[in-house]
C-alpha cells in the first residue's frame, strides 16, 4: 500500500477543514477506485432550509430533495499524468433542479457551465486543461401523472488541473469554496454575506 505523501497529507487538511455558508451540507465520501493512486472525495447538498431536512429523514422524500447536489473529487498522481498537466486533477459533477421554462432554454447549458468557470475564476482559483459536458432535461408527466408539474435539470460534469500556488492549504481551499459557489449559485440562492439571513 502507497504511504501518503506530504503534500496529498496537507491537502486533505485544507478541503476537510473548509467552512461554508449555512445552506451548504458537505460530507467526506469513499472516492472513485482506479482514477489515482491517491483521492479524496466530498457529497454535498445546497438549498434553503437544507439542515431541517437532513435532521429530519421521516419527512416526505419530495420535501427532502436539495435544489442542487454534486460530488467534488480531488485526485493526486505524482507521475503528472499526461492529460493532466500536473499531479493533481479535480473531477466534479453537480446537478440543479429548474424551472421548467427555464430548463427550455437551448442556451442553459452554457450558461450553466459558465457558472463554474466564471466562478472559479472570481475566486482566484486557477486552472488549466479543464474540459466536461453540460445536459438539461425536462421530464413531462401524462397518463395518471399529467398534473404533475414538470422538472426540468441541469447536469455539469467538469474536470480541470489547479494551478497551485499559495501552497495547497491556500489553493485547495480556494477550488472547493469556489465550487460550493457554484452549487449555491445552481440552487438559486442569493449572494451571501456574514451577519445577513435571507427570508
Amino acid at each position: 500500500m502507497n504511504s501518503t505523501p506530504d503534500v496529498f497529507r496537507a491537502v486533505v487538511q485544507a478541503l476537510e477543514s473548509a467552512r461554508f455558508r449555512p445552506e451548504v451540507a458537505l460530507s467526506r465520501i469513499a472516492p472513485p477506485r482506479g482514477l489515482a493512486p491517491h483521492a479524496i472525495s466530498f457529497a454535498a447538498e445546497v438549498g434553503h432550509g437544507l439542515h431541517r431536512r437532513l435532521t429530519n429523514p421521516e419527512e416526505p422524500r419530495t420535501a427532502r430533495e436539495a435544489p442542487a447536489s454534486g460530488r467534488f473529487v480531488v485526485l493526486y498522481d505524482e507521475s503528472c499524468p499526461q492529460p493532466w498537466q500536473g499531479p493533481f486533477r479535480i473531477v466534479s459533477w453537480f446537478r440543479s433542479r429548474l424551472d421548467a421554462e427555464m430548463g427550455r432554454d437551448e442556451l442553459l447549458p452554457d450558461v450553466s457551465w459558465s457558472w463554474l468557470t466564471d466562478t472559479l475564476g472570481e475566486h482566484g482559483a486557477r486552472f488549466t486543461a479543464e474540459g466536461g459536458t453540460a445536459a438539461r432535461t425536462v421530464e413531462r408527466h401524462y397518463g395518471s401523472l399529467t398534473e404533475q408539474a414538470d422538472v426540468a435539470q441541469v447536469e455539469v460534469r467538469a474536470s480541470w488541473t489547479p494551478v497551485q500556488h499559495g501552497g495547497p492549504q491556500h489553493w485547495a481551499h480556494t477550488h472547493l469554496n469556489a465550487w460550493a459557489q457554484v452549487l449555491c449559485t445552481a440552487a438559486g440562492l442569493p449572494p451571501h454575506h456574514e451577519g445577513v439571513t435571507y427570508l
